[in-house]
């Protein structure tokens, strides 16, 4: 723990990173902002720009490591009041520090959830509650706390990103930057104090930029008309609460205090709406009625009959291709060597970076023995892993938590018998270590390779989402399994593994064409997840399905295909098995097929053009404007 300017390099001397930089200023100058998130890949100066922020403004920066406990960051007992007077008093914790000052976390996505949820709890109360033990007491705690992660490693849940008031991003650098970038360290290094000098000056013109803003602020107004449009943009996203609504006005009326106005202006409400709302956007929204235009009805008709003719005339070049081969085999020669229309092979389609479309930072109740990853937060039962906290031991006292079992005993040290003992521990008093360690994912893609998604080569763009969402897990250490359904079965192609280049391969070959064997497909999976969910205790199990949803091989003869998909999907579920459906279905005509099929599981539901994150910031531009 510590206390003070953690890095020396000028916050004006961090070259680009604008939104961020502008993130930080409205938090340092709005008693109302109280947290700012960074998000950025390693190396793009998130955190240097976050700690630089002691060099313009008289706060200090309170820097909060990951190791920290529960009760070195809250407060616990006064060990040593206690053994001197025997009362149990509270010894505050590194909160107290930040009472009146800055909190920094760096990696706040490797922290401990129920740690991360205590904290942002205390940022919106002001106040730091403390039960432990005899003790029952609280203390102020006035700070605004700003934090950096790389969603690399793992992400948060949309409910702890909703805390944050700001969220800015860090952009790529351009060559000309980087090279910019390079030179600066490099004069920081050979001089740093020759190079704090060079920049006094931009920074003092900072520090009084700030100090107007502030004076500023409580002057600024906001018209009704901007109000509507700050709610319409939060509703149009999705946004839970009113949590960003609050956020854009405060955002908004910042902005404007920095740009030296008192009332706000609509390129004010713009630029919040980048720092507000992306990390607030709800991905589980239902999708907005397709508009239906009246100048485009001939066209969609004719788009409608072309679809028909195509699928008109593959299926009569197919006829004829069967026809031909049985009057070869009638005539004893053997079939023809073409390939079969419907074996359709297409290729990967264009990429993208993945939303956290699994929402994989709850707390594991299970226990996990010896898997690692990179989601998931699990108990340890091996003792492995980061200690976490303490409790009183059930059984197994091997464990022992020294720090807690010395706190628990010195409140009585006066009232026991020593026999020449410095310190007295009773068997009441020993405290057990809880460790956590990560737990990896098993997801295994349910993918639909019929004929319905090759018509219009739809399966060429599921090919590159799922090609996406491999590459993302990959990253994330999880284990990826792969089985696809057409025709009249549905067949394991990849069992879980750890090889991307083995599921490119297989995705690269899988063919497409023939029937929607959906619910022959439902039930294989549910018996395969069955079984590898009892050998795989304590790994999260996610089966990802991506299908348009139309079914139209049922499992018993002369039953309605779609009604038999909806009654097994009520009926499917494995214990600590999730289900996600991506609907693959696209075009003007979208059937609802599988949005159908989601609510009936009880599982998320996705478009597949949802899962493009980088599509987010076109949208938000094209609401401000409509």
């Amino acid at each position: 723990m510590s206390a003070g300017p953690v890095s020396g390099f000028p916050f004006t001397a961090v070259i680009g990173m604008d939104d961020s930089k502008r993130a930080l200023e409205c938090a340092l100058i709005n008693p109302n902002i109280k947290a700012v998130l960074i998000r950025g890949g390693c190396g793009s100066a998130k955190t240097t720009l976050a700690r630089a922020v002691g060099s313009i403004t008289d706060r200090v920066v309170v820097n909060c490591p990951l190791n920290i406990t529960d009760e070195q960051l809250f407060g616990g007992i006064d060990v040593e009041q206690a053994m001197r007077t025997g009362e149990a008093t509270l010894q505050p914790g590194l909160l107290s520090k930040a009472d009146g000052n800055i909190l920094y976390i760096d990696d706040i996505n490797l922290m401990d959830r129920g740690m991360l949820a205590g904290i942002l709890d205390v940022i919106a109360t002001g106040v730091v509650n403390v039960e432990r033990g005899p003790i029952s007491s609280s203390y102020h705690c006035d700070t605004t706390l700003i934090a950096t992660m790389n969603p690399d490693d793992c992400d948060v849940s949309s409910h702890v990103l909703d805390r944050f008031d700001l969220c800015a991003y860090s952009p790529e650098m351009t060559e000309e930057q980087r090279a910019s970038i390079l030179q600066r360290n490099m004069e920081f290094c050979d001089d740093q104090e020759g190079f704090l000098k060079s920049f006094s000056k931009t920074e003092e013109a900072e520090r009084r930029k700030m100090a107007t803003a502030s004076k500023i602020l409580p002057m600024v107004t906001i018209s009704d008309e901007l109000i509507d449009v700050i709610s319409e943009l939060c509703i149009k996203v999705g946004a839970d609460g009113l949590r960003g609504d609050l956020a854009m006005v405060n955002c908004s009326k910042s902005l404007a205090a920095l740009n030296g106005r008192d009332e706000v202006m609509k390129k004010d409400v713009e630029e919040a709406a980048v720092l507000c709302l992306p990390h607030r956007r709800n991905y589980d929204q239902p999708p907005p009625p397709p508009e239906e235009p009246q100048e485009q009805d001939e066209d969609d008709g004719q788009q409608q009959n072309d679809d028909q003719n195509e699928t008109s005339e593959q299926d009569e070049d197919q006829q004829q291709y069967d026809d031909h081969q049985d009057d070869l085999e009638q005539n004893g020669q053997p079939p023809m060597e073409m390939p079969d229309l419907e074996e359709m092979m297409f290729e990967i389609g264009r990429q993208f970076r993945v939303i956290d479309y699994l929402d994989s930072n709850e707390r594991l109740p299970s226990r996990t023995k010896t898997r690692k990853g990179r989601r998931a937060m699990a108990i340890s039962a091996d003792g492995t892993g980061r200690y976490a906290r303490s409790k009183i031991p059930v059984g197994d006292k091997r464990d022992i938590a020294f720090d807690a079992t010395l706190r628990a005993a010195a409140p009585y040290q006066n009232v026991r018998e020593r026999n020449g003992l410095s310190f007295v521990i009773e068997p009441q008093d020993i405290r057990t270590k809880v460790r956590e360690r990560r737990s990896g994912n098993t997801l295994l893609f349910l993918v639909d390779a019929s004929g319905s998604l090759g018509v219009r080569k739809r399966m060429s763009t599921v090919k590159g989402a799922i090609l996406s969402m491999l590459k993302e897990s990959y990253v994330k250490r999880d284990r990826i399994g792969m089985m696809a359904f057409r025709r009249d079965s549905a067949e394991i192609i990849l069992p879980p593994t750890k090889s991307v280049e083995y599921s490119y391969k297989c995705l690269e070959e899988m063919p497409t064409g023939g029937k929607t064997p959906l619910s022959e497909a439902l039930i294989r999976v549910n018996e395969y997840m069955t079984a590898y969910a009892r050998c795989h205790v304590g790994e999260r199990c996610f089966v990802i399905l991506v299908t348009d949803g139309r079914a139209n091989v049922p499992l018993q003869e002369g039953k309605d295909a779609n009604e038999e998909v909806q009654r097994i999907a009520e009926d499917i579920g494995v214990p600590n098995v999730r289900w996600i459906v991506v609907d693959a279905s696209g075009g003007f005509m979208r059937f609802d097929n599988a949005q159908r099929l989601a609510e009936k599981m009880g599982a998320r539901y996705f478009r597949l053009e949802d899962l493009d994150a980088d599509r987010f910031a076109e949208g938000v531009k094209a609401a401000i404007d409509s």
